[in-house]
């Protein structure tokens, strides 16, 4: 096969893998916390055996875009974001694991939780929970929860944990929301948490569409590039059997 095909073919790859990318992002533009991904490309070189060097494309790794998202404001008591590199930290059965999205619901015991029924927890690693009778639920940008009692009294529930990491970069995402890291969570120092209020996917709708649209015509045009070549090996190949049975 001509070498150019190999070329073609390593940067079709790369496009395949960048349209599935773009393709998650726009299909998240609407989910709370969610951070984009982004495609990093590079060139290898290769040697042809004839003392020259072939480029091939290759996508070495995808990064997170961790910029905030647009903070949305909604008054629910129970919606959360946080202003600055924090996480929540929640309850899952694999173990604990951490957030941006902090659009938190309570159960009928109670229980302070995810929209999936996964455990909020405190600055302590447990589960957080409320009274029924308890009224004007605040929480305060260091997470401390305060709610009012049926005697008017102001009581503590707990602090809503609040972490910052070393490197973001070096956390997996495991879905659209919720990410493991084996870094040991730090104290915050930046992050501040923000009632009544949703961050938004950090995407842009408008310009993951045309980045579709952009690699779509680039893959057809990669594509028709692929045909040509074989087309004309496919004629050399033809002119050179005709001529070799005369």
């Amino acid at each position: 096969m001509d070498n150019s095909i190999y070329i073609a073919l390593s940067k079709q790859l790369a496009q395949f893998r960048d349209m599935a990318v773009t393709a998650n992002n726009i299909a998240n533009v609407d989910t709370p916390g969610y951070n984009a991904e982004k495609i990093m490309f590079t060139n290898y070189l290769v040697d042809d055996g004839n003392r020259h060097k072939l480029a091939f494309a290759q996508d070495i790794s995808s990064y997170r875009d961790t910029a905030a998202g647009t903070l949305q404001s909604t008054g629910g008591t129970f919606d959360l974001a946080i202003s600055g590199p924090g996480y929540f930290s929640i309850e899952t059965a694999l173990g604990t694991r951490y957030t941006k999205a902090g659009n938190f619901t309570l159960g009928s015991d109670g229980l302070l939780m995810t929209p999936n029924g996964n455990p909020v927890l405190d600055a302590d690693g447990q589960r957080m929970f409320f009274e029924g009778t308890d009224r004007d639920i605040t929480v305060g940008e260091n997470g401390v929860v305060s709610a009012k009692t049926p005697a008017g009294d102001i009581e503590e529930r707990g602090q809503i944990a609040l972490s910052e990491f070393e490197d973001e970069q070096k956390m997996e995402r495991l879905n659209a929301q919720l990410y493991k890291t084996d870094q040991q969570p730090l104290e915050p120092v930046q992050a501040r948490m923000l009632q009544g209020v949703l961050e938004k996917a950090n995407v842009s709708a408008v310009s993951e569409l045309i980045r579709s649209v952009e690699l779509s015509r680039s893959v057809s045009g990669t594509s028709k590039f692929i045909e040509v070549v074989y087309d004309l090996q496919r004629k050399v190949s033809n002119a050179y059997t005709k001529t070799s049975q005369q």
